[in-house]
Order: C-alpha cells, then sequence, then structure tokens
C-alpha cells in the first residue's frame, strides 16, 4: 500500500485531449503522411480481407482508418480528440469513403460488446493511455477469437536519428535538457511489450523493429515541420509565449544548419506488434 502522504504518479499531458486538439491541424498536414508509412507496412502484414469488420483505437486524424476502410468491409475508428476527429471525417469525406463510423470516446472504455471486430489497431495510441494494460485488455475483449491485431509504439530515441536530432536542438536551447534515456519499464523494452500483451489475451505474439525515413526539404522545414505536427512542441510553444519561442527557434534552426548540413532525411524506428486474439 503506498505511504498515506505519497505523490501522486506523473501524469502524463499526452493522456488528455487538449494537446491533440491543438496541434491537430499541423498534425495532419505534416506529420500523417509519414506515420501512414508505419500503418501501411502493418495493415500488410494483418492481411486484410474484404469482410473484416475493423477497429481503429486512438485514430488521430484516420491515418490508419483511411488505409484500410477500401480494404475491408467496415471502419469503426475511435479518439478523444474532437478536433482530430473532426479532421478525420473530413479526410475521409474527401477520400469518398462511405464505410467508416467515428467515434469520440477513451480506448481504455471501448464502446463495443465482445467479438464485434475482425482485425484491430492502436497505432502510437496505447503508449499515451493512463492505463496502457487495460487499453490492451479493452481491444482484446471487443476482437473475436482467432482476430488480429496491431499495436504500435516508439522506439527508444537513441534507436532514431531524427529523434536524436530534435533533442540535440532541444538542449541548444536549453543545455539543462538532457536526452530520455531508455525506460526499460516502458514499451520501449519489447519483452515488456510482448509479456502486457499476452498478459492482456493475446498469442503468438511478435514485436519487430521497423525503421522509416522522414524526409525534409532544409534544416528549418525539418524543425518547423516538427513544432507544427509534434504535441510536446505545440505544448512547449503554448507555454512559454509566441516571443520567447521565437527565440527559440532561431537558436534550433541555426543548431540544425550546422548539424543537417548535406542531409535530408533522418531515420525514425517504431516497434509493432502483433498478436491474435486467444
Amino acid at each position: 500500500m503506498p505511504a498515506e502522504n505519497a505523490p501522486a504518479p506523473a501524469v502524463n499531458p499526452l493522456s488528455s485531449p487538449e494537446p491533440w486538439d491543438l496541434v491537430s491541424e499541423g498534425y495532419d498536414e505534416t506529420t500523417r503522411e509519414f506515420l501512414a508509412k508505419f500503418s501501411e507496412y502493418g495493415i500488410e502484414k494483418l492481411e486484410l480481407r474484404t469482410d473484416d469488420r475493423f477497429i481503429d483505437v486512438a485514430c488521430g486524424p484516420g491515418t490508419t482508418s483511411l488505409l484500410a476502410a477500401p480494404l475491408v468491409r467496415s471502419v469503426d475508428a475511435l479518439d478523444f480528440s474532437p478536433e482530430m476527429l473532426r479532421i478525420a471525417r473530413r479526410n475521409a469525406s474527401d477520400a469518398g469513403l462511405t464505410n467508416v463510423t467515428f467515434h469520440e470516446g477513451d480506448g481504455q472504455d471501448l464502446p463495443f460488446s465482445e467479438s464485434s471486430f475482425d482485425k484491430g489497431v492502436s497505432m502510437f495510441g496505447v503508449m499515451f493511455f493512463p492505463d496502457r494494460r487495460r487499453g490492451m485488455r479493452e481491444l482484446a475483449r471487443v476482437i473475436r477469437p482467432g482476430g488480429k491485431v496491431l499495436i504500435s509504439s516508439w522506439a527508444p530515441i537513441d534507436m532514431s536519428s531524427a529523434m536524436r536530432t530534435l533533442f540535440g536542438a532541444l538542449s541548444a536551447i536549453d543545455p539543462s535538457r538532457k536526452m530520455p534515456e531508455r525506460d526499460i519499464s516502458s514499451l520501449e523494452n519489447p519483452e515488456v511489450f510482448r509479456k502486457e500483451l499476452e498478459e492482456s489475451g493475446f498469442g503468438s505474439v511478435t514485436v519487430e523493429p521497423v525503421e522509416m525515413s522522414l524526409d525534409f526539404e532544409s534544416p528549418e522545414a525539418f524543425w518547423d515541420g516538427m513544432v507544427r505536427g509534434a504535441a510536446p512542441l505545440t505544448l512547449l510553444r503554448k507555454r512559454v509565449g509566441e516571443e520567447e519561442f521565437a527565440r527559440q527557434t532561431k537558436i534550433a534552426h541555426e543548431y540544425l544548419r550546422g548539424a543537417l548540413r548535406g542531409v535530408n532525411s533522418l531515420a525514425s524506428v517504431a516497434y509493432l506488434a502483433f498478436g491474435e486474439k486467444i
């Protein structure tokens, strides 16, 4: 039992809708196309069928739903960010998709009955849940026995040159800000990832590192794309104010011009975990 005066666990600001509402337009314009590379890879391995009922948890602007919809009977996509859902509905309409239904809700408490779906995904969502195991159990609950799932999470920052470069720029702005160390208790650890999925009701679990390239036209474009598409940087910008953030941006641009001289592509690595409902 925790001590009576023990501090409450730190709350990840990214586990609430507000940052994702703030970043939604920039995320859709600068990040969705890149993240779709991971979704395309994962969807191919899920072997979708035309009669599949498909669920996408933490769907964002519809990154994975838009790719899956032409391949399956129906898609139910859920997110807790109203702004992300507004953009997802717009994207689905623009693509002429009529078999996608979007829901505002909590990925830890899905509004669907047991065994409602044949295939399911949560791309870069579960890792932000206040209780990620609960999210995994909920996904297992709504998938039929024998159905397949894909859950993704970022690999440790030191495995991705894109993230190392970004944190280099952040350290140039504030030398006290250090590169985050690996968290072996999180989904950055493939063994933890595999074990938690197995304990949630999935078998035949595999966890695979997948590397994709992040391309950009210039060092400044790299930073500006990150600022517009990454929720943590959106929060930083809001916290320090526009004048201070403009000063920080000048420092970041100067650092990146040196670090990325002649470079227009960096690697980003994610863990993609596949499992089958027992």
